[in-house]
């Protein structure tokens, strides 16, 4: 568990399927990281348990209300654009409402504090895809520099967009 001034960071578990699939199945959360949005509760159970029941990944708690509000994590190896088991990709998403007030910049500096210290990381990725303002200008904001721009960035959506690949050394 991580925490910051309004969040605390905690692994997602199955009992939070509804409250994952209630943010998944907007069509504007998953597919500016590169997945399909999730249509019904078995495909949302299916996606967690796949995806989001790892060690390093997150959902984002409110600490006010105990709303779920969001995600994110670390993906090592082959699962993080680096390709290299040390340098780990964060991955974030937030639902809607609760984007544009600094929850995501809280969750990534609590992150990014755990990769470096605890889990020694020598450098953290973070990417995004054409057209994702929003995570281009968090990224960048905490220091992440551009190392390539792949044009056929992978995505689950059935079709390749650009991808930014940025780096932050620690």
């Amino acid at each position: 568990m991580l925490e910051t001034q309004r969040l605390v960071l905690t692994h997602w578990e199955e009992a939070d399927a509804a409250a994952f699939f209630r943010i998944v199945r907007n069509p504007r959360i998953l597919p500016a990281a590169g997945c399909p949005a999730l249509m019904d509760e078995a495909d949302a159970l299916r996606e967690l348990r796949e995806g989001y029941l790892a060690e390093e990944e997150y959902k984002l708690v409110r600490k006010e209300d105990g709303a779920v509000i969001g995600s994110i994590g670390l993906r090592f190896g082959e699962d993080a654009c680096s390709g290299l088991p040390a340098e780990p990709e964060v991955g974030f998403w937030l639902d809607e409402p609760f984007q544009g007030q600094g929850y995501a910049g809280e969750a990534l500096e609590a992150l990014l504090g755990r990769a470096k210290g605890a889990l020694g990381c020598p450098a953290v990725w973070g990417c995004y895809y054409e057209g994702n303002a929003r995570s281009a200008r968090l990224l960048e904001r905490f220091g992440f520099s551009l190392v390539r721009v792949n044009p056929c960035g992978d995505t689950r959506l059935g079709y390749t967009m650009p991808e930014a690949e940025l780096r932050l050394a620690f």
